[in-house]
């Protein structure tokens, strides 16, 4: 074979392996790793208002990014929690399992409590 079009071969895989790859390449539905449906979520500020409800008033601590990825059949959420205060807070929190309708897909889980420090993130 000609080394020629060895190279050229190998520059073509190799570019369509980079775009297969691309960062901020998502599956249809998702974003962030994180089921969206037919909502559409260009930002990961656009995904934190979509998923996150806050109750009570709370002005210093804000969610800030949140990421799911799946290990089989568990889907993982990881999410920040920014507190600008420069005190300790305490808060609680709990996820509530939809499915595609908006309807309970899970029972009602318990509040876990957190302590936030001074000016950080969790």
């Amino acid at each position: 074979m000609n080394p020629r079009w060895t190279i050229a071969a190998l520059l073509v895989a190799g570019l369509a392996g980079c775009w297969a790859t691309k960062k901020g390449f998502e599956i249809p539905g998702q974003a962030f790793g994180c089921p969206v449906g037919d909502s559409r979520v260009s930002s990961m500020d656009d995904l934190v208002k979509q998923k996150v409800t806050s109750e009570g008033k709370r002005t210093t601590i804000q969610a800030t990014e949140m990421r799911c990825s799946r290990s089989g059949d568990l889907l993982k959420i990881d999410a920040n929690l920014n507190n600008d205060s420069s005190t300790v807070k305490r808060i609680a929190y709990k996820f509530r399992w939809i499915d595609a309708e908006g309807m309970r897909a899970w029972e009602e889980e318990n509040w876990k409590p957190v302590l936030m420090y001074e000016n950080s993130i969790s």
